[in-house]
């Protein structure tokens, strides 16, 4: 299990649209660009509205992989061989020394050197292992193990990559009014990954980080990330999108204090394979199973068995799946009340924040609130 970004979720084009259309992979193109890229990532913004109007390219991207594959992973892809070229002239605009045009020398990488792109389309997955979301997430197990009191607890993560979420209590997250006003800060003040969170609408957490001491943890990858191997590394930060300085500082941050004593991970499927490790937390421990933009790899079928393996285990013990989605990923949660108001229009993929408990045997689902895919700011929906 991979842990995607919202992108390669997005609907594929007009319904019934054939896999190959080049219409229905236009049109994802220019639904990124209008829904996550504009105002935020201006290089990939300039370079999917170019693809969704030049036909050649659309016609070589959908020789390689089927349209629901191709979007994202293409970018990823051309970023990672430019990374790999810092003085080219696509690597130099990658890596912020170049204000170019990137569609030229993108189109010429992709029609050059189509074998390469075709690789790594083929062998590798979106991962982009956003510690951004720690910001939705600590608040959201704050309120998932408030009734535990002090008590130490355990975090599974489904489709964690390279785990770097697994070290949450470990980053220092500071959350502002929209006006950019302090509001809270919680974690080690000391800590090499600092993350910023805007916290938008009327609603407020009544704890921003969990009230015991995280003291077990593992990650259940299909495809785990070594971050000791450093083209590992460099696959991940192929996977942030460029032109938005602090992903990449903080990604590096994350990795670097990540390899000083990496986090557990388990290679497995989250259907399949969550019950078990459910089995090896420490009895006593409150667990929470986090997942963010990952079910969305999961069919209907997968994303249930998880929420099944979840429930049976609730049955003996306390527990709670916290999900940060698309809402149509997590039906199970209630819809959510609060909306998102006062940003700069780079609201990205809509995704509810939501917790799915079970306390003493007895089950709750709520929605916590709405967040931006990649934890810029949260809507805290008011009472939860």
């Amino acid at each position: 299990m991979t842990t995607p970004d919202p992108e390669v979720t997005t609907t594929p084009g007009p319904p019934g649209a054939p896999a190959h259309d080049v219409g229905a992979l236009a049109a994802r193109f220019e639904l990124l660009a209008d829904q996550d890229f504009a105002g935020y990532s201006p290089v990939y913004d300039r370079v999917a509205r170019a693809i969704a109007t030049d036909p050649d390219t659309l016609e070589l991207l959908l020789g390689i992989v089927p349209v629901n594959r191709t979007p994202v992973l293409s970018l990823a892809a051309t970023r990672y061989l430019a990374l790999g070229e810092p003085s080219s002239p696509l690597g130099r605009i990658h890596t912020g020394t170049s204000a170019d045009d990137p569609w030229p020398a993108l189109r010429d990488l992709l029609h050059g050197r189509t074998n390469e792109v075709r690789h790594l389309m083929a062998t590798r997955s979106i991962q982009t292992n956003e510690v951004g979301r720690a910001a939705a997430l600590l608040p959201a197990l704050a309120s998932l193990l408030a009734p535990t009191g002090a008590a130490p607890w355990a975090l599974v993560e489904v489709g964690p990559s390279a785990g770097l979420n697994l070290l949450l209590d470990q980053f220092l997250v500071e959350y502002v009014d929209v006006d950019g006003s302090a509001v809270a800060a919680v974690g080690p003040p000391e800590s090499s990954v600092h993350l910023r969170c805007e916290l938008r609408g009327d609603g407020r957490p009544h704890a921003f980080g969990p009230p015991g001491p995280l003291a077990w943890r593992v990650g259940l990858d299909l495809t785990p990330i070594d971050v000791t191997d450093d083209a590992e590394r460099r696959w991940l930060v192929a996977c942030v999108w460029p032109g938005i300085p602090e992903r990449p500082e903080r990604l590096t941050a994350a990795l670097d204090l990540a390899a000083t004593d990496p986090p557990p991970l388990r290679r497995g499927d989250a259907a399949a394979d969550l019950e078990g490790l459910l089995g090896e937390v420490p009895s006593g421990l409150p667990i929470a199973v986090v997942s963010t933009w990952a079910l969305a790899y999961l069919d209907t079928d997968g994303r249930r068995a998880v929420a099944d393996a979840v429930d049976r285990v609730g049955a003996r013990r306390d527990i709670g799946l916290v999900t940060a989605e698309a809402a149509t990923v997590t039906p199970w949660i209630p819809p959510v009340a609060v909306t998102a108001s006062g940003g700069d229009g780079a609201d990205g993929t809509p995704t509810v924040l939501g917790v799915r408990s079970w306390a003493a045997g007895r089950h709750t689902d709520r929605a916590l609130g709405v967040l931006h895919p990649h934890g810029r700011w949260l809507a805290w929906e008011a009472g939860r």
